[in-house]
């Protein structure tokens, strides 16, 4: 990052220089990303556009349910989103919402207390700092305390939104199995209720939708209740007075500027910054080649708070998935991640052809598996996995994504009639990519490795004992397989029959098949710093007055830990109903 240097890199105008991060500890200023006013007069020489009690910033699920909540509360509201379309990642996304005391819960008479929520939570968050006799379960006050809100405010969240008819949803159930999702730490003492705190928005007819369906809910709620929306408004300054109280913003639309009131409070429910490149490179400590996040997902509100005096939690968690590496090097914006990679005759091995992870745990936590260091060899051996498979899974699980239709319909499918043949063919493949990949290529044993350690894989399938990584020992293993890799009804290979669904013996026989994958995510989830009342912080630990958020757009209440299905969803909905209600009680700037 150089002192002068402010073209855009990577894509991205970042509009921030050295000189911007010296603001961005507390110092600042008219020019850069705060517009600071230091009198009663300049105050008043504001030409606002437009004003409003509560200005809340982006248009997905984070967003739309402070707006709601806002409105709701009797708060005058306008809306604001960069893009030219509204919904955000969440309108991509499966929809669905993980609330822990949820209705469906209370109505089968299931207590999700507490004290027992928090301890599953807690435990996944910070497993290095938990201790159960601890008052605060061995992390912070403020760790503590946001968690604790999380809880508190979820259920309620959706009863608003339901008893208030902006949302129809009901219990998320896992398709074939038809039962409720599992979470994605099930087996912990900790997990009291391991299943059921998933929901789903409900179509018309009473079927689960996606995310599409919970956006269009939600804004058909916002247009109903008559808060404006504004597309293609990128923010791109905070107004404060002389107090230091955030009184509104600076917009850019089509190149004018536009200047927006705030009376009460500014909620940012904007996304993370997955399409920044050079925060990625910046943050991230491991790599993220490409995420499913919306494409204008590129970090603003980190410049912007930080201009504003706004202390950084941390920037480094996402919300991982495996992706395919073939479709990240076509285009950053993927449709999907490999949120489960099908098939029962499949593994996952890195260059030295041996596996390093369950290959059926959740995406989230499976990913970290590509940033493993090895400091010996001062290497990340799995920087790339190659998702390793044969002819039965090709055919029996053929469409479950990444599989193609038929065997050796995609691009990003390598093949090989042997082992030697298929690792030649890899070889092949990451010369083709090395620019993209710093050289990343296969050890000469990899084949040898890979041989032995399908050996090793089949004697596992055979007794139902993976006993390098447990693969198929927990629910969650088996009972997801059934909703990402169920085998096609017209297959003429035989259902597993073995002790786990999730494992059969390779083939002796060619042809086998491989996919490479990479590190990417559905977004970021690190910016700045919240309370438990969704106000962000400044350096010193201090609510910033009358500045608010919720969503991908600040660090995460979570921490790096993904709790069960919809967990991103869910926690963006609740911190946006609780930064609503928390901006209800500002009082209204008169200026």
């Amino acid at each position: 990052m150089g002192d002068t240097d402010q073209k855009p890199r990577g894509g991205i105008d970042r509009g921030i220089t050295r000189r911007d991060m010296l603001v961005a500890t507390g110092a600042a200023t008219v020019s850069l990303g705060v517009l600071a006013l230091n009198s009663a007069a300049a105050e008043n020489a504001v030409q606002w556009d437009r004003e409003t009690d509560i200005l809340v910033v982006g248009s997905g699920v984070a967003a739309a349910s402070a707006a709601i909540t806002a409105n709701q509360n009797g708060d005058d509201v306008l809306v604001i989103e960069k893009a030219p379309i509204t919904g955000g990642t969440a309108a991509k996304s499966a929809g669905v919402l993980w609330i822990p005391d949820n209705f469906t819960l209370k109505a089968k008479g299931i207590d999700d207390r507490k004290e027992d929520c928090l301890r599953y939570m807690v435990r996944f968050s910070y497993p290095q700092h938990y201790d159960g006799a601890d008052a605060t379960l061995g992390i912070s006050a403020a760790q503590y305390d946001l968690l604790a809100a999380f809880y508190d405010n979820a259920s309620k969240t959706i009863d608003s939104l339901r008893s208030n008819g902006d949302l129809q949803i009901g219990e998320w159930r896992m398709f074939a199995l038809d039962r409720p999702a599992t979470d994605y730490l099930d087996q912990v003492p900790e997990n009291k209720v391991p299943a059921g705190r998933a929901l789903g928005p409900l179509k018309s007819d009473g079927t689960m939708g996606l995310g599409a369906d919970l956006m269009t809910q939600l804004h058909a709620s916002l247009q109903r209740r008559g808060v404006p929306v504004l597309t293609a408004h990128r923010a791109t300054r905070i107004v404060m007075n002389a107090q230091g109280r955030v009184i509104g913003l600076e917009c850019d639309a089509a190149g004018k500027t536009v200047r927006l009131r705030a009376r009460k409070a500014v909620i940012f429910g904007s996304g993370g910054y997955a399409h920044n490149t050079e925060f990625v490179d910046a943050y991230q400590k491991q790599s993220l080649m490409g995420a499913c996040a919306m494409p204008w997902s590129t970090g603003d509100f980190i410049n912007i708070a930080g201009a504003a005096g706004a202390s950084m939690g941390d920037l480094s968690t996402a919300w991982r998935s495996q992706i395919v590496l073939d479709e990240a090097l076509q285009a950053r914006t993927l449709a999907a991640g490999v949120f489960f990679p099908p098939g029962d005759s499949m593994l996952q091995v890195n260059r030295y052809g041996v596996r390093a992870v369950d290959e059926n745990r959740n995406y989230n936590d499976r990913t970290t598996v590509h940033g493993y260091f090895d400091a010996t060899q001062s290497e990340f051996p799995n920087l790339l996995m190659f998702m390793i498979y044969d002819q039965r899974s090709a055919e029996a699980f053929a469409g479950d994504y990444p599989l193609p239709a038929t065997p050796t319909g995609g691009s990003h499918v390598l093949t090989g009639n042997t082992l030697a043949e298929l690792g030649a063919r890899i070889e092949a493949r990451l010369a083709e990519v090395s620019r993209h990949t710093g050289g990343f290529s296969l050890s000469p044993d990899f084949v040898a490795n890979l041989q032995q350690t399908i050996t090793r894989f089949n004697g596992y399938a055979l007794s139902g004992n993976d006993e390098e990584f447990h693969r198929g020992k927990y629910a969650y293993d088996n009972e997801w397989h059934w909703v990402f890799s169920p085998m096609r009804s017209d297959t003429k290979w035989p259902a597993n029959k073995g002790p786990t669904v999730t494992m059969h013996p390779f083939r002796d026989e060619g042809p086998y098949y491989a996919i490479i994958l990479a590190a990417g995510a559905l977004d970021t989830s690190g910016g700045p710093a919240i309370d438990a009342s969704a106000r962000v912080l400044d350096t010193t630990g201090k609510p910033i007055a009358g500045l608010y958020g919720a969503g991908n757009c600040i660090a995460s209440p979570s921490s790096r830990a993904y709790y069960g299905a919809g967990h991103t969803l869910g926690m963006a909905t609740t911190f946006g109903f609780i930064a609503a209600n928390a901006a209800h009680l500002e009082a209204v700037d008169s200026a």
